[in-house]
């Protein structure tokens, strides 16, 4: 567990996921006459890439404020992995979802933008997951050690 990995990789992951999201939203409603989409079709992929907008933006204030919670004592820091987890665990079967986009018979730009985004809703939930093991399942000797550790390589030097 490296503090300042997961901050940046969480803050970059989002912000990409969020600019694939937001990408793939406009092409599906401004190029809609020159890819030949249904509007149930339209509907579908804008509801999909308004919740991973929704999700990209959550994960983004979090990690903004990252570095607040790892000041603060153990019990936050687990309230920020609890709070984190149970998102992330409700953002799981968005991912399930938004892959049955592929399913479809879409423009072969629209499915490169879906490959590469679960490529980056697979990096960031992987990022999560191993952060939220990290914080809650570790022994409490070894995570107090490593947040310890990363208190003063991070957060005092400042």
């Amino acid at each position: 567990m490296d503090y300042k990995y997961f901050r940046d990789g969480l803050i970059s992951l989002s912000t990409i996921q969020f600019i694939f999201s937001f990408t793939f939203l406009f092409s599906s409603i401004l190029l809609k006459p020159y890819i030949a989409l249904e509007p149930k079709e339209r509907d579908f992929i804008v509801f999909l890439t308004i919740v991973n907008m929704i999700f990209s933006i959550y994960y983004l204030v979090e990690a903004l404020k990252f570095e607040k919670v790892f000041r603060l004592e153990d019990k936050h820091i687990r309230k920020f992995g609890k709070r984190i987890g149970l998102v992330s665990l409700l953002y799981l079967p968005h991912v399930f979802i938004f892959s049955s986009l592929l399913f479809l018979d879409l423009h072969n730009l629209q499915v490169m933008i879906i490959w590469l985004s679960l490529i980056i809703e697979a990096l960031l939930l992987g990022i999560l997951f191993k952060e939220i093991y990290d914080l809650l399942f570790k022994e409490k000797a070894e995570r107090e050690f490593e947040i310890d550790q990363n208190r003063k390589i991070y957060l005092e030097r400042k």
